[in-house]
């Protein structure tokens, strides 16, 4: 904890009366690295328009000589009261506000929670989160799909817009697309909320929601396949297929809408886009040319 002597000095440098070499004769380096953060987000902050000049003036109108050096005394300590009140406003700014984690079509990214759980976060999804209290309130937003490999300890939940996951500590994915929810469980138990309904999802188990409609079905894998640069499906309306490798590749495929609730059952790579096409083209008959960089079209 800083002491009032340090508080002292760190005024008079953010007052420009020290130089930064003297601060560190009575502050720590790692002290002034972390004020220097601190400013630059209260540099932001609007503070109230204030004319010190102006103010100066109609104190020595009422005043003797003696009495403005004693203000002028006082008036230093309150620069020094607002100037740490403003830290203090700018550091519960800074330690309130979310992070986000967020990811574009063909790109996928990794991260540690503060309390060191993983996550993995696929193509074109979102994470939000709040790191202040994270031991005692370990809940974050979830757009699109994400892998969570939970570190042990309290209460574990992803809200997403279409249903919740509540879990301690275990391993598990979640994704959250247009009129599908989906959580698989590869470890441990979780619970999912759905329609105000509770469902208990063990280990090598899946909860599905597809167009309001839920099952929970046995899987066998150890962990979700995209996570290892493959897209698996099965029984799934073809659009989710298509919706997935545009996804993956940054692209536009065109095809016949009749395809749009063909079930398909098969997978599709995430690194090379011909055998992608292959992939989720032949089993259904039909042909694909590339027009372009970013468009393709299926085709009989």
């Amino acid at each position: 904890m800083k002491t009032m002597e340090q508080n002292y000095f760190l005024a008079k440098w953010l007052n420009n009366e020290i130089t930064e070499a003297e601060l560190k004769n009575h502050v720590s380096e790692e002290e002034i690295r972390a004020y220097k953060k601190i400013i630059s987000a209260s540099n932001q902050l609007e503070a109230p328009a204030y004319n010190a000049e102006e103010a100066l003036v109609k104190i020595k109108l009422k005043h003797s000589k003696s009495k403005v050096k004693k203000l002028h005394f006082i008036n230093f300590f309150y620069k020094v009261a607002a100037v740490l009140a403003i830290i203090a406003a700018s550091y519960y700014f800074i330690s309130n506000k979310n992070t986000t984690y967020a990811t574009n079509f063909a790109e996928k990214t990794s991260f540690e929670l503060p309390d060191n759980s993983n996550v993995h976060l696929n193509a074109d999804s979102e994470i939000t989160f709040k790191p202040k209290n994270w031991k005692n309130n370990r809940a974050l937003n979830l757009k699109g799909e994400a892998y969570f490999s939970v570190f042990k300890g309290s209460t574990f939940t992803v809200n997403t817009v279409l249903g919740t996951v509540t879990v301690l500590g275990t391993k598990f994915n979640v994704v959250v697309r247009e009129h599908y929810f989906e959580v698989n469980c590869y470890e441990g138990i979780v619970t999912a909320t759905f329609q105000n309904k509770t469902i208990k999802v063990p280990a090598g188990s899946s909860f599905k929601v597809l167009n309001s409609t839920s099952n929970l079905v046995k899987i066998t894998e150890t962990n979700p396949s995209w996570i290892e640069n493959n897209s698996s499906f099965k029984s799934m309306p073809y659009k989710y297929v298509i919706q997935e490798i545009e996804r993956q590749y940054d692209i536009t495929i065109v095809y016949e809408v009749e395809y749009a609730t063909t079930l398909f059952t098969g997978n599709f790579t995430h690194t090379n886009l011909e055998m992608a096409l292959q992939a989720i083209s032949i089993p259904l008959n039909l042909k694909y040319s590339i027009i372009s960089d970013k468009k393709v079209r299926l085709h009989q």
